[in-house]
């Protein structure tokens, strides 16, 4: 597969980080626990030894590799956000319409009003702090600061970003609660199919 596809796809997905909130807080949650489509997302990558950022939609993304062809990259995503705290992103990232290569990763969130935290699953490793806007039935996570897990700031966010989109009443009813593996993989793919 040319051009790094699935890897591009598991960098983009591995761009999840963390950081601490801050101050400014709305009086009710904009982000609470539930099931989100990804609509876009915009991640740090590095392609052809150059860092940049990267954004990927539904809609469609061109790019141009070191030889000068031209790609589009398009994906489909799910975040899901449990009341725990848990959390699934499972991204399926496409390169010139061949099959998408899919992320699925499990996850750690925290909102606090505005403010809103990501990281890995074991809650060892660096989180990102996104500033969280609603714009209609969009919430628009902006990147501001990674962190350590002691909530030391150790990397700039800022530019990166995620588009979600809430889910309609019967897709938000599914269960996030996974028995195995295999029940989990199966819950992402029909999730996605059903974007």
């Amino acid at each position: 597969m040319g051009f790094g596809r699935v890897g591009m796809a598991l960098v983009l997905a591995a761009g999840i980080g963390c950081a601490h909130f801050g101050a400014s807080r709305p009086d009710r949650p904009v982000l609470a626990a539930g099931k989100y489509a990804v609509e876009s997302i915009r991640s740090r990558a590095q392609l052809d030894g150059i860092d940049q950022l990267i954004e990927i939609s539904e809609t469609g993304t061109k790019l141009t590799d070191a030889n000068g062809a031209e790609h589009v990259l398009t994906e489909r995503g799910a975040l899901m956000l449990e009341e725990s705290g848990q959390c699934r992103l499972a991204l399926a990232v496409s390169v010139d319409g061949e099959e998408p290569g899919v992320s699925d990763r499990a996850c750690r969130w925290q909102a606090d009003g505005d403010r809103f935290l990501l990281g890995d699953a074991t809650g060892a490793g660096t989180r990102t702090l996104y500033q969280v806007r609603r714009n209609g039935s969009r919430v628009v996570l902006e990147g501001v600061n990674d962190l350590d897990p002691q909530g030391n700031v150790v990397g700039d966010a800022r530019g990166e970003r995620i588009v979600l989109v809430e889910r309609v009443p019967e897709l938000a009813g599914r269960s996030v609660d996974r028995t195995s593996e295999e029940q989990a993989a199966r819950e992402i793919q029909e999730y996605l199919h059903d974007l």
